[in-house]
């Protein structure tokens, strides 16, 4: 069941990628699920799963359960 709800969004150019929450310090940074890359001129931002533009994080929400977690380790 694909997950329907509130996510983060990372804004890069034109695609919006659903993001993924980390701490890293004392600060709290969004990477985007698909590459889990960060960067500092990214965009961030929450919004309803529908923005979400990029195929792959598509494809990671659709594996989401209710919740919104997912395990991408295959296990």
């Amino acid at each position: 069941m694909a997950y329907k709800g509130l996510v983060n969004i990372v804004k890069r150019k034109k695609i919006l990628h659903c993001g993924i929450k980390f701490r890293v310090g004392g600060t709290v940074k969004i990477a985007s699920a698909c590459n889990n890359t960060w960067s500092i001129d990214d965009v961030t931002y929450e919004a309803d799963y529908s923005e979400v533009t990029c195929k792959r994080c598509l494809k990671i929400l659709e594996k989401a359960d209710e919740d919104g977690k997912v395990n991408r380790t295959g296990r």
